[in-house]
């Protein structure tokens, strides 16, 4: 049975730095960010990001998102792996759930989220999730 769980989050620490870049102002980055999340998902993450400039407004994101907390009143752990493209101060990516990665009450869970951001503190997050035995 499908299931959604809505969140807010905040990001409350993070970086990013260029680890290359060249003559064409291209450049790659790496970020690490810890994030609090409110509502139906409640806890904290860490995420790392890979992000590939084509320039200044463009680029294309991966990262891998490590939450702990609760989903729906279950507690553990599980791991999201994202994938999208930042244009024009906005990103869009899915986040999904790796498969293996839940542990003690969200062993077995499955799920992807698609999320948009622009520039804001805070973000608005629905997970749709499932569980398999």
């Amino acid at each position: 049975m499908k299931l959604s769980a809505s969140a807010v989050f905040h990001i409350t620490d993070g970086y990013e730095e260029s680890f290359s870049k060249n003559e064409n102002g291209q450049k790659l980055t790496t970020g690490k960010f810890f994030i609090f999340y409110e509502g139906e998902l409640s806890g904290e993450s860490v995420l790392m990001e890979l992000k590939n400039y084509l320039n200044e407004k463009k680029a294309s994101v991966y990262g891998l998102e490590r939450f702990t907390g609760e989903l729906a009143g279950k507690s553990g752990s599980f791991v999201l792996e994202h994938s999208g493209i930042f244009e024009n101060g906005t990103l869009t990516s899915t986040k999904k759930v790796v498969v293996g990665s839940g542990t003690n009450e969200l062993a077995g869970l499955r799920g992807e989220a698609v999320f948009n951001s622009g520039k804001t503190k805070e973000f608005h997050l629905k997970l749709d999730y499932w569980f398999i035995e």
